[in-house]
């Protein structure tokens, strides 16, 4: 499933059906970012490779948020920004944050930035 354009190549980013560390996750990635196994068994880019625009959706679980979902990607890739509901550590905190797209890790969370509340309830 073909979810947009690649914010660094153009190419078009697809919803491939992956398993990370025993868990099937959605693994969002560029047409142009091709990884194999190598000779010692690490995961790298291969040769004909031009692109590196690779994220899972279970990039946020750390901050108790199960899955980037495929809309939240699509509406990244769209607005190259995303709004996302994160929570805190027991599960009993809410709060909201943005999400761009980062060269080195696929996306980031701007911690600084607040998300006002109208944009929340809309």
């Amino acid at each position: 499933m073909i979810l947009g354009k690649c914010p660094y190549c153009k190419g078009n980013v697809q919803a491939i059906k992956s398993t990370a560390n025993g868990k099937k996750v959605n693994l969002y990635s560029c047409e142009n970012a091709k990884k194999e196994y190598d000779d010692s068994e690490q995961f790298v880019f291969t040769s004909d490779s031009t692109c590196t625009f690779r994220v899972y959706s279970n990039v946020f679980l750390r901050w108790n948020k199960r899955s980037f979902s495929k809309y939240e990607m699509k509406t990244l890739l769209e607005e190259e920004q995303v709004i996302v509901r994160l929570h805190g550590r027991r599960g009993t905190r809410e709060y909201f944050k943005y999400v761009i797209t980062d060269k080195e890790y696929g996306v980031s969370i701007l911690w600084d930035e607040e998300v006002e509340e109208k944009l929340i309830s809309s």
